[in-house]
């Protein structure tokens, strides 16, 4: 399927507010393609990489999500799928998206690097349940309250 041209403009000006850091008009104008280029899973990974920037990973998971139902074998949806997930600490989810992502792009190192901060982060809770070395040690006991003297 071939994206619309207006879509394709509105894209391409959204990669460049994107690049200057401009990440709510870049928003808008990938909003504003998507709109007229609903199924195109490429406006959707964009925009969802705009959502991270703006620490809006619920959105960033949606439009993450909204890519891999419409177009299966494109990575970089996986990839902002877990970076997404983990920012949110969702570990296990995180880790399951880039090695979804892994198998469809090997060659992409950020899926090893972004697995292996998932298996480290996954680690640290196991210990923290089980009390291991990981755990944060007891919080002291609050001291008690002084005795309030009694009015005369």
């Amino acid at each position: 399927m071939t994206t619309p041209p207006e879509a394709t403009k509105l894209a391409n000006e959204a990669n460049a507010a994107f690049v200057d850091e401009d990440f709510d008009t870049a928003l808008d104008l990938y909003s504003q393609a998507i709109k007229i280029a609903p199924q195109a899973a490429d406006l959707l990974v964009s925009r969802a990489a705009v959502n991270l920037k703006l620490d809006d990973f619920t959105s960033a998971i949606a439009d993450a999500n909204k890519a891999i139902e419409l177009d299966p074998t494109n990575s970089k949806a996986f990839l902002r799928k877990g970076v997404a997930c983990f920012n949110m600490e969702e570990f296990v989810t995180a880790k399951a998206a880039f090695e979804q992502g892994k198998q469809l792009d090997s060659a992409n190192g950020q899926f090893k690097t972004w697995i292996r901060k998932c298996n480290a982060e996954i680690e640290d809770e196991m210990a923290c349940e089980e009390g291991g070395a990981g755990a944060p040690p007891p919080a002291a006991a609050p001291a008690a309250p002084a005795a309030a003297a009694a009015p005369a």
